[in-house]
């Protein structure tokens, strides 16, 4: 199997130990007990391949179509009606955006210059003023991150976030590889078994409802990593690997992880929610109301209807 990334989870395993004594006869007596272990567990993305590309592109484009057909706007025809209310951002937060653009452009340049100079030759108070041009860049990034994702928030509700939230959960069923321990030399195998998408899910599912915070951390992670992927920031694991020492030095890390976690990655797998809705139809389509005013807000949500086919050829993955 050909790798696109590989990191390691911390968890920790109770193991049966035995332990053998001798009585006060001299009989040898052998006891068990329970052993917590932490192993360090080995977890890898696996490198797509043309079939797995196709079956994402009809995923993302069936279930594009689910959402117009559901009453989903697009981002054009949301950005059309945001530009006949006088656009998106207003002019105070516009002067905001280009001043923290400005700032972080006047920040970057005193680091570029102070770079120049090695550390061991730097004055003191020139050390004192990199340390704090730095920690500066970090605050910068995260004002321009915390307000870009505001006006994103704005653009959830359409049908393309939706498409690509699922298309993000589509990857991770299917990339997510793991292997054990760093010792064990045994070829990786999927995280979530299942030779269907909606097994996948169920799979996906079992494992989020466990209560071992392992599990937690290793599908929040999972979600991280494919969603950087998927938009196209890295391709390799050299670029997984610089990404992530660059967030890590510019505090940017745990924030990144926040934002895509409140993305709200939109599990298809939702059962209680999806029955609700087919009941609350039913009781509408019992009213008076004409045809084109019920379909927008009663149309479930619904499994695409040829999410099978991308299905099919997983076995040649």
């Amino acid at each position: 199997m050909k790798r696109l990334f590989q990191f390691t989870l911390p968890q920790t395993v109770t193991k049966t130990v035995e332990e053998k004594s001798k009585d006060k006869d001299g009989n040898e007596v052998t006891t068990t007990r329970e052993a917590s272990k932490e192993v360090d567990q080995v977890i890898t993305l696996k490198k797509p391949n043309r079939v797995m590309y196709d079956d994402a592109e009809l995923y993302y484009g069936v279930t594009l179509s689910e959402g117009i057909k559901a009453g989903l706007l697009t981002r054009a025809l949301l950005s059309k009606r945001f530009s006949n209310d006088g656009g998106v951002m207003s002019n105070e937060d516009k002067e905001d955006y280009a001043d923290l653009y400005l700032a972080l452009f006047n920040n970057q340049t005193e680091i570029e210059r102070l770079s120049g100079v090695t550390a061991k030759k730097r004055t003191e108070q020139e050390s004192e003023k990199f340390s704090s041009l730095m920690k500066r860049n970090g605050v910068l990034k995260r004002e321009i991150q915390d307000f870009e994702l505001a006006q994103a928030s704005l653009f959830e509700q359409t049908a393309e976030n939706r498409a690509r939230n699922k298309t993000v959960l589509w990857w991770v069923l299917r990339m997510a590889h793991i292997q054990g321990s760093e010792e064990d030399n045994s070829e990786p195998i999927p995280i979530f078994s299942g030779g269907s998408h909606k097994e996948r899910l169920d799979s996906y599912d079992g494992l989020e409802e466990l209560p071992d915070p392992f599990y937690e951390e290793l599908l929040k992670k999972l979600v991280y990593y494919v969603s950087y992927w998927y938009v196209g920031n890295v391709q390799t694991e050299e670029e997984f690997k610089r990404l992530l020492s660059d967030l890590e030095e510019s505090g940017l890390e745990e924030a990144s992880m926040e934002a895509i976690e409140e993305a709200g990655i939109e599990k298809e797998s939702a059962k209680k929610t999806d029955t609700s809705q087919k009941k609350d139809t039913k009781k509408k389509k019992t009213k008076k109301e004409a045809p084109v005013e019920e379909a927008p807000a009663e149309t479930p949500a619904e499994e695409p209807p040829a999410e099978d086919s991308p299905e099919d050829p997983d076995n040649n993955e």
